[in-house]
């Protein structure tokens, strides 16, 4: 048999041909001499498919990953600038507490300075007025502090030069409010 037999020899002759000279079963594309760079094409392309596939999955499974770590430092910032905004306002509130406390402290020291100085000028009153009837008490008798009179009342000398009384001892102690008598 020569080259040239071999390509003239037909389906007919194919060696899967039944012995009775019948076709042979199965799919007719199979004895197509196409078959095998369509079989080799499709496979390449399948591969080539799958590994695409399998690459797109790994990317997704990334960008799913990189998306949960940002969600968590989401999270992670959103609570940390409540933490903030909740320490700003309880500070706020602290801060308007105090306000509050030093406004009633400086109101309260401002009525007793208020009343203190009313006390004060009311013993100032009375001071000159004490003096101004002391010095009229002692034009209208005759007395003068300094006078010789038998009868001096040291409160009135005390009261009218305004030099402090010497202390007397009481007790054993020394007392600034008992006068000589």
């Amino acid at each position: 048999m020569t080259f040239d037999d071999l390509k003239i020899k037909t389906m007919k002759d194919h060696p899967d041909e039944k012995s009775n000279g019948k076709k042979a079963k199965g799919l007719p594309f199979l004895y197509s001499p196409w078959w095998c760079p369509v079989a080799v094409t499709l496979g390449v392309l399948c591969l080539g498919s799958v590994v695409i596939i399998i690459k797109l999955g790994v990317e997704l499974s990334q960008v799913s990953d990189l998306l949960t770590q940002q969600q968590a430092n989401l999270t992670h910032q959103k609570n940390k600038l409540e933490r903030q905004i909740s320490a700003r306002q309880q500070a706020e509130e602290a801060s308007q507490e105090s306000q509050k406390e030093l406004k009633e402290i400086i109101e309260t020291l401002a009525q007793k300075l208020n009343e203190k100085s009313k006390e004060q000028m009311e013993l100032h009153q009375q001071n000159l007025n004490l003096q101004e009837t002391l010095k009229r008490a002692a034009n209208c008798s005759g007395l003068h502090p300094a006078s010789s009179f038998p009868f001096q009342f040291p409160v009135l000398d005390w009261a009218v030069s305004e030099e402090p009384p010497l202390p007397v001892a009481l007790g054993g102690r020394f007392s600034f409010d008992a006068l000589f008598i």
